[in-house]
């Protein structure tokens, strides 16, 4: 009789353990830390998109990419106030109605149809420029 006892209680802990199930987490962005993945450069590029223009969700991601900030300047236009050599990632959207964010003095322009880009910083993912309307031969920008 306490071998079956002895036996049953083994059996009902072995019974009651369960495996151990470890999950793979994404790591949440944080502002300070480098940009690592196309999707954390989409998280960090809405602080300055958001801060510069009002739109209408869904957007639609056109481009985005790591780049250092020579071949940014070189692919938007802009000019090159910062060390070439920068890694930098690349935002653009697109969106039918864009409006110009709120300005402290003057009338705004007007709302215009295409697309705009966020450049961020890779090293921290700070915005370091926001513009728009471009047209940069992007076949869904120049529609």
């Amino acid at each position: 009789m306490k071998k079956y006892f002895f036996l049953i209680i083994i059996v009902l802990m072995l019974a009651s353990c369960t495996p151990t199930v470890h999950h793979e987490t994404t790591p949440t962005f944080r502002f300070g830390v480098p940009v690592e993945s196309e999707s954390n450069a989409l998280i960090a590029a809405q602080l300055g998109l958001r801060a510069s223009f009002d739109y209408t969700e869904p957007l639609k991601v056109v481009k985005v990419e790591q780049m250092s900030f020579g071949e940014y300047s070189q692919f938007v236009g802009a000019s090159n106030n910062r060390p070439a050599d920068t890694q930098v990632w690349l935002v653009i959207y697109f969106d039918n109605l864009w409006r110009v964010g709120p300005r402290p003095m003057g009338t705004p322009p007007p709302p215009f149809h295409g697309c705009v880009y966020v450049a961020i910083n890779a090293a921290d993912g700070m915005p370091l420029e926001v513009g728009g309307p471009v047209y940069l031969g992007i076949t869904e920008c120049d529609q």
